[in-house]
């Protein structure tokens, strides 16, 4: 092979690589544009903001702290037994949730001047802050949505009002399976979100981890899927 020939040679080889290289490109370019490209986590947007969490405790602080008459308005027991008529109006037992956000935050006076419901286990006041946080099927492996929504109600309770407080973190169950599964799952989940709290830099003893399985839902219907959830709470100081 002469020495143009030679160089030929290498120029084609050179050629048909540069081809290929750019057909891999555009092909690439093909795909972004159609099926679109994937969101990190922390693109995601948070279902609720660390205002929203350091207004709900602070809120229940203090009317947990100021007096109402000669005694603060306590009753230690559950929402059914503080508040019977209630529990029957309302057709059972109800979470406060953040899908309702007027029944979290009270609204007028009416909030302010009904007793606070205490749990006799945890000390903890029945008013919670829905955690919104979805976990892979039937494990306790923290979505990225999850980790998006903790990360926010990290940032609000690190608020300099509340560093004193503490918390329960509450997993709950829907009716699907036994209920030894559902009590094993739902101390799963409250468990991992409470590592992945400690792991943002909230104290380990300001958080106290249970769960109840199936037997607190959220909604009669045991098998709503509005009872899959992990749920917080302040404890009474």
């Amino acid at each position: 092979m002469t020495r143009t020939s030679a160089q030929t040679h290498r120029q084609s080889a050179v050629d048909r690589k540069t081809r290929r290289a750019l057909s891999a490109a555009v092909a690439m370019l093909v795909i972004g544009s159609v099926f679109g490209t994937a969101q990190p986590a922390a693109a995601q947007d948070a279902t609720y903001s660390a205002d929203d969490v350091t207004r709900h405790f602070k809120q229940l602080k203090t009317r947990s702290l100021k007096p109402t008459g000669r005694t603060r308005a306590l009753c230690i027991g559950t929402r059914d037994e503080c508040n019977p008529n209630a529990a029957a109006e309302e057709g059972g037992q109800v979470a406060v949730t953040q899908e309702n956000p007027d029944a979290q935050a009270g609204s007028g006076d009416t909030a302010a001047t009904q007793p606070l419901v205490v749990d006799p286990e945890t000390q903890a006041i029945d008013d919670a802050f829905n955690l919104l946080v979805s976990f892979e099927y039937a494990s306790a492996r923290l979505s990225a949505a999850a980790k998006v929504n903790l990360r926010e109600f990290a940032k609000g309770i690190k608020d300099p009002e509340l560093t004193s407080a503490t918390f329960v973190i509450e997993g709950h169950t829907d009716g699907i399976g036994s209920a030894t599964y559902n009590q094993r799952l739902s101390e799963d989940r409250a468990q991992a979100v409470t590592e992945f709290l400690v792991g943002l830099g909230v104290g380990r003893d300001r958080l106290k981890t249970v769960g109840y399985g199936k037997s607190r839902p959220k909604v009669a219907d045991v098998n709503d899927p509005s009872n899959r959830r992990v749920e917080s709470k302040l404890i009474l100081e």
